[in-house]
């Protein structure tokens, strides 16, 4: 297994690679020894991320997290160099004059940015060389720790596959007869899930909702509302509305949404899943109550909530509580095997033996068991079972500590292609639907995509990456509705995961005053905030930037933008531009 520093480095390199691939091909005239310093940086570049990979846990301290600086550096001069070379062939397609021309300035940049390669390559192989010293590195390694905003999204339809539920069928049937016997009740029945991140809250939920026997029959109108971490009954009511609209709930005021709403409700028996909720404010719940109720909604509604806090259930006044317990060992092991991709020749009595252990050691977490039995297909050799089975990891004490255990062990166990590709979706809030196509847009603009033998589109490789963070359950929830957009979610620990990853590398708030640290910031992640005011410096540094539902002075953030020389991609959801 490697460090969480090894791991972002690798993953960094993996992108560093894809650029000089197609540039070590060309010839710069102008400017001499370019072409092999690219070449020598290459194969540096190459030479690290093997050795990384090789020494596994054992790659770790300062050092390594100045080669994630310097790694971040070369990527940040390669997108000039190559901006200078796609120039350089542009001006050359332009006949004699053209060259002419441009030359003197062109012969300038170049110079400026083989000059930045050649220190790169330098600080590159002053870090090679300590792994002389990497014994005694070694013996002073830490033990590794794993590290410890939000949106209201609606689910057109939960989808779930029920053959491949295990274990949930008698917690099913329980609900579903809480939910369905008192048809004639006129104040709205709750009933409410509880238990901690990965124990298949959700799961269960999907599976009552989409129940044809009884609850497709019983409710005449059945809805679906993600909400996690942030509880605003306006913003619940816009994803009410959008349920029934065509159109975003931006461009109507809240008097006429509501009004529609209660067209739409009024009479009718409804079944409304309030899936994560966290508050345990009793006035906001009151207030979301009495907007219900004044719909004058059918005899037998009812609200299913999925919660981790006992709290949040008592607050909302639930009627029954269902303590999710966790798997049993026979069913944790079922759900490993299904998981898991068995090798055309089966496996041996050792391998069962060792997978077995391994399961124990999930304490029968749905999630855990899924992203491990993930991590584990393909790897065909004892040995890797075994070194997963000891890893100190999973010896975290507690259920929610072990799954965040599990779910960085399986990231460790990533391809280094994929890693950069898993982190950057941490960019999109907590239970947003991310498009897939905007996702695979940002993978190329961050030139996250290699280029494979007789393959002449990025599109092709990006598809086999999604589905491959889909086969090991970093994304789910994939939802594709009648126009072909395939739509996924993150779960919320997954999504906390690749945050930590990125580290103070991210930041999810506008800072007011440049410093240090706001200098270093490469992501930005910015959610329902003010951008009036803002550091000419403070995207200096960025690749990325995401904006959803903020207010944005444009000139105030246009200038920001202008010194932002590595900013890959922008993305502006429901932004409020302000032009003055």
């Amino acid at each position: 297994m490697v460090s969480m520093e090894a791991a972002v480095v690798t993953g960094i390199l993996k992108v560093v690679g894809n650029k000089l691939a197609p540039l070590v091909i060309k010839e710069y005239r102008s400017v001499v020894g370019v072409k092999k310093d690219l070449q020598e940086l290459q194969n540096l570049a190459m030479e690290i991320n093997s050795w990384l990979e090789a020494q596994g846990d054992r790659a770790e301290g300062n050092w390594l997290k100045k080669l994630k600086d310097v790694t971040y550096d070369v990527d940040d001069v390669l997108d000039e160099f190559q901006l200078e070379a796609e120039k350089k062939d542009a001006n050359a397609d332009g006949g004699a004059m053209s060259r002419f021309r441009t030359k003197p300035k062109s012969f300038l940049l170049q110079c400026m940015a083989a000059w930045k390669i050649k220190d790169i390559k330098k600080r590159f192989a002053e870090i090679v060389n300590q792994r002389t010293d990497i014994n005694e590195i070694k013996n002073n390694i830490p033990d590794a720790h794993p590290a410890r905003h939000t949106t209201v999204e609606l689910l057109p339809l939960p989808n779930v596959d029920a053959s491949s539920v295990i274990g949930r069928d008698r917690e099913k049937h329980q609900i579903i007869s809480k939910l369905v016997e008192s048809k004639h009740q006129q104040k709205i029945k709750i009933v409410s899930i509880i238990g901690l991140g990965g124990f298949g809250k959700t799961t269960l939920a999907k599976l009552v909702f989409n129940d044809g026997n009884i609850i497709a029959k019983d409710f005449e109108v059945r809805l679906w509302v993600h909400v996690s971490q942030e509880f605003a009954v306006q913003k619940l009511v816009e994803k009410l509305f959008e349920a029934f609209a065509e159109n975003k709930s931006d461009h109507h005021r809240l008097p006429h949404m509501s009004k529609r709403i209660s067209e739409k409700l009024s009479e009718k028996r409804f079944l409304l899943v309030l899936d994560d909720v966290w508050t345990e404010d009793r006035i906001q719940w009151e207030e979301l109550m009495a907007f219900l109720n004044g719909i004058a909604p059918g005899p037998g509604s009812t609200i299913l909530l999925t919660t981790r806090s006992r709290e949040v259930a008592v607050t909302v006044g639930s009627t029954d509580h269902f303590d999710l317990p966790l798997l049993s060992p026979n069913d944790s092991w079922q759900l490993f095997q299904q998981s898991i991709i068995m090798p055309a020749t089966g496996w041996n009595f050792q391998f069962e033996e060792v997978g077995n252990q391994i399961v124990k050691k999930c304490g029968g977490l749905p999630l855990a068991i899924k992203v491990l039995a993930c991590a584990l297909t393909g790897k065909e050799r004892i040995e890797e079972w075994t070194a997963m089975r000891d890893n100190s990891l999973l010896d975290a004490v507690g259920e929610e500590n072990r799954l965040f255990a599990c779910l960085k062990l399986s990231y460790f166990h990533l391809p280094s292609h994929l890693k950069p590709c898993f982190t950057i979706c941490s960019l999109f809030p907590k239970g947003y639907m991310i498009d897939k196509e905007r996702l695979i847009d940002q993978w190329i603009a961050h030139d996250m995509i290699g280029v494979e033998d007789g393959v002449d589109y990025f599109e092709y490789t990006a598809h086999k990456y999604f589905n491959s963070l889909i086969q090991r359950s970093f994304l789910q929830d994939v939802d594709e509705n009648s126009y072909g957009r395939v739509k996924y979610r993150m779960h919320d620990l997954v999504h906390d995961l690749a945050q930590s990853i990125l580290g103070d590398k991210i930041s999810l708030v506008v800072p007011k005053e440049a410093s240090s640290s706001t200098r270093s910031y490469r992501y930005f992640s910015l959610t329902k905030q003010t951008i009036h005011l803002l550091p000419k410096s403070l995207f200096q540094k960025a690749r990325a930037l995401y904006a959803d539902k903020c207010e944005v002075d444009c000139k105030i953030f246009g200038m920001a933008l202008k010194n932002a020389r590595h900013l890959r991609s922008v993305t502006m959801d429901y932004v409020d531009k302000e032009l003055v």
